[in-house]
Parts: C-alpha cells; structure tokens; sequence
C-alpha cells in the first residue's frame, strides 16, 4: 500500500514537471492580420469621414436657421427692417462703425444673437474677410488697431457666412448702371431689406439672407489675425449684386443678382473643383427662416451663372438656382425672376 502510494506520488509530481508550450504567431500570420486591420480602416474611414462631414452639414444648416431667424426677429422690432445693412466699417460700404451698425452688431446689441458663436464648421475660414486690419481701416468710420479686432472677435463680432446684396442694399436707387455706377456703394443703393419691399414674385421664402461661401483662394485673400495668435483666410462679406442685363426698351439695365459668392462648402468630392475647393454642396438661409441645401452640379465651385434668355431678357441664368432663389428686382416690377 504505502508502495503504490509512493508510486502515484512520484508520478504525479512527475507530470506536474512537464515544461508547458505555447504557441505563437508565425510572421505570416502577424502580416495576414494587419492587412486585414488596414482594409477594414480603409473602407471605414471614408464612410466615418462621411458621417463627419454630414453632421457639420447639419450644424451649419442649424446655425444659419438660428442667423435668419434673428433677421426675422428683428424685423419684427424695426418696422420690417431685417438688419442695419451690411457688415462693414468702411464708408462707402456699410453705414456705421462694424461694431455699433450693421447685420452683425444688430444681432448682438439687440440681443438676439452672437454670430461669432455661429460659425460654419466645415469652413476654411474663421472670420469674415473685412476684419482684416487694412481692410477695416480702409475709410473706417473707426479705427481699430489689431488688438482691437482680436477683441471684436473674442467678442462675437464676426462671422463666416456671406451675407446676401439684397439683405443689405435692396436695390439699386436707378436701374440705369448711368446713373447708380456701383452695387456696393451705398450711395447708390436704396439700404437694408425691409419685409414689405418683397414684392411681385419675389417672396420671402425665396428671398436670400445668408449662405455657404465659396473657397476660392486664388484671388489674393484677406488674411485676418484671431485672438489665439493663429490666421485665416477671410470669409466673402456679401455678395456682388445685381449684373447688367439688355431689356427691350430699356436697354442696359441692372439686372439679376450674381450669387458666386454663395457656394458649396460641404462633402468632400475626391477632385478638386475649378477654384481648388472639394466642397459639393452647400446651404443657403432665406427670408422667412428656413435653409435649403443646393448642390454645385457643374464642380465649379460656385453657384454660378451662364448668360442667356429669359422671357426675352438677355440677363443671368443661374446653374443650380434657377427657380429656387430670387434674382430680379424686389421693389419694382419688370425683372420678376
């Protein structure tokens, strides 16, 4: 007994000995599984880059709802006025110092808003093109020293959207180019939009406010320093206006708005488009308060135009928004679409 004890002790303590061995990965099957981890980044990639680029479209959707909406707040205050004009310390441009007049500093002295809070995430740019230092001293009604717009940053006085020429000029005060020579003079223009100048065809819903802009960067860009000691390219201020047009009758006349300083801002083509942006699509705020997102068919990085007829007007035809954003005459009749 005590023998085979010792014998089942022995052999125990025997296989207890026995040296363990565990098994590794050959190199194949390190390099198999590492290939495998690589096609799975680059098919996700692209498809999380997407979704990213989707909820900034959002965002930027959103907040240029809450930028028109602050219009129309406004005008319900001011007698229909949708702002005080155009965001511009220069004379000739805006109508008052950038911080006291002007769509910007309406939205904040009033209350309603902070566009600095408000900015395009999918933009190049973080400030507007007319925070650059020469740019706003150029005939300011104020002058302002860097330190002193690295403040009207800080303090929301900027934004990344381009506001529309009808929201801060209207019209122009005579349709003959004669006799009102300059669409972003103000000289010539007839001032900020006021609700009940809507009329004919034109409405609300299809009159522009505000928009995506454009990320051409070819045409010596306006550098603006921010707080944080870093520099962007600035964000296009306003649109051009009205172009001239040939009506019978009239002759050469101020015609439809050119829009190419609205553009697609959003999605990531994998060709570059004509003004070296990616952007494929892009958002648009109008006067009653909603946005609609409109995408650049032709690639040319803009919402463009060719010249063609109209109802017999030899005049602007728009390449993505024709019958969807107004271009003619607001407060007059003639030019209707």
């Amino acid at each position: 007994m005590t023998s085979r004890f010792r014998f089942t002790r022995s052999l125990d303590s025997t296989l207890s000995r026995k040296p363990h061995t565990t098994h590794g990965f050959t190199l194949i099957e390190l390099l198999v599984v590492i290939a495998i981890i690589a096609l799975l980044i680059g098919i996700l990639l692209p498809s999380l880059g997407a979704a990213r680029e989707s909820g900034r479209t959002t965002v930027c959707a959103s907040n240029l709802r809450q930028l028109a909406i602050n219009a129309v707040s406004y005008s319900a205050d001011y007698k229909g006025l949708y702002s005080s004009g155009p965001f511009d310390n220069r004379r000739k441009s805006g109508y008052g110092r950038i911080d006291q007049v002007g769509w910007v500093a309406s939205f904040i002295v009033g209350g309603y808003g902070i566009p600095g809070k408000f900015l395009c995430p999918s933009s190049d740019s973080r400030a507007s093109q007319n925070l650059n230092i020469n740019r706003i001293n150029q005939n300011g009604y104020q002058t302002f020293s860097p330190e002193e717009v690295k403040d009207l940053i800080a303090r929301g006085f900027n934004t990344n959207y381009c506001q529309s020429w009808f929201m801060g000029s209207t019209s122009m005060t005579n349709i003959y180019p004669t006799r009102s020579p300059d669409p972003k003079d103000i000289r010539y223009t007839v001032g900020p939009l006021r609700e009940n100048q809507i009329m004919g065809s034109a409405t609300p819903s299809r009159v522009p406010l505000f928009g995506d802009t454009t990320s051409d960067v070819t045409e010596n860009p306006d550098y603006v320093d921010l707080p944080d000691g870093s520099r962007t390219i600035g964000a296009k201020v306003l649109t051009d206006g009205p172009e001239r047009s040939i009506i019978d009758g009239l002759g050469s006349v101020w015609g439809r708005q050119n829009y190419t300083d609205f553009g697609p801002g959003h999605g990531k083509s994998r060709q570059r488009n004509a003004l070296g942006g990616t952007g494929i699509y892009g958002n648009i705020s109008f006067a009653d308060g909603h946005v609609e997102i409109f995408a650049d068919t032709n690639r040319d990085g803009q919402f463009g135009f060719t010249q063609g007829i109209i109802n017999g007007i030899n005049t602007l035809v728009y390449d993505e928004l024709e019958g969807k954003v107004f271009g003619g005459w607001l407060n007059r009749t003639g030019l209707d679409f």
